[in-house]
């Protein structure tokens, strides 16, 4: 008889335990956002083996009425095959998520990545796993607050361009990008966010493509039940300019520039 009243006496600290716990679950919040994104991401090809990056990127939400953020990128890649290269570099993130610059963050990047292209007659193939080490430090009123923090993420990125016809400038495209968290300070949100983008790509000339088209952007901030969905226009614009003493092969790298 002892027995089975400890044992009814668990069973209900444990169901008791479980409500209290299960009511103190925060609800699931999506903030939607339609935004437009700019950029110009640019490669100055040095010789057979290096070349310069630079990417210049503007988002903006409520479509273009609030800035979302400025970003800045610079770096080094190396040409392990015309297809298969290794780069790393510096970046600065300046962001309002709140779209006014009374308070704003700072991003200090540290980044390395591995691309690997490839081009198909009915497909262009580009693939890109990017480490990036991400320093913060939020900014009120003009002022530091001096509490950096350092997350580590991980990007995968596939993308494919499906030309309109053989030997066709303009090309179907789609790709997809899901970033990774981890480190000791990530608690809630190990899943940063997935990119999935749909346009069209455009070759001008030897110098300049660009894409234009829908990118569907699912992220999950620090606090764990808090999501944005963000509807975004996408334009950019992808700069080629050859500085080798050799220019007897024209140089036409698939690419997929992001933030």
């Amino acid at each position: 008889m002892n027995a089975l009243r400890t044992i009814v006496l668990v069973m209900a600290l444990i169901l008791t335990y479980g409500t209290s716990h299960s009511q103190e679950l925060p609800e699931k919040v999506i903030n939607e956002n339609v935004q437009f994104w700019i950029s110009t991401n640019n490669v100055f090809r040095i010789s057979e083996r290096w070349a310069i990056l630079n990417d210049i990127h503007v988002r903006r939400t409520d479509f273009v009425a609030k800035p979302n953020f400025y970003f800045i990128r610079f770096g080094g890649q190396y040409y392990i095959k015309p297809n298969i290269r290794l780069a790393g570099g510096y970046a600065h993130l300046w962001l309002t998520p709140s779209g006014s610059w009374d308070a704003y963050q700072n991003e200090n990047r540290i980044y390395q990545q591995f691309s690997i292209s490839q081009k198909f007659p009915k497909l262009n193939a580009f693939f890109r796993l990017r480490t990036e080490q991400r320093f913060f430090n939020n900014v009120v009123n003009g002022q530091s607050l001096n509490d950096d923090f350092l997350i580590h993420r991980v990007r995968f990125l596939i993308s494919g361009g499906i030309p309109f016809k053989e030997g066709s400038r303009t090309e179907l495209m789609i790709a997809n990008e899901i970033h990774l968290n981890f480190g000791k300070n990530v608690v809630y949100n190990t899943f940063n966010q997935n990119r999935l983008t749909l346009g069209i790509r455009h070759k001008l000339n030897d110098q300049w493509k660009f894409d234009c088209g829908y990118m569907l952007v699912y992220q999950q901030l620090a606090v764990g039940n808090v999501y944005n969905l963000n509807h975004t226009i996408r334009l950019f614009f992808y700069g080629n300019f050859d500085f080798r003493k050799n220019k007897a092969t024209k140089i036409d790298e698939i690419r997929h520039g992001e933030e």
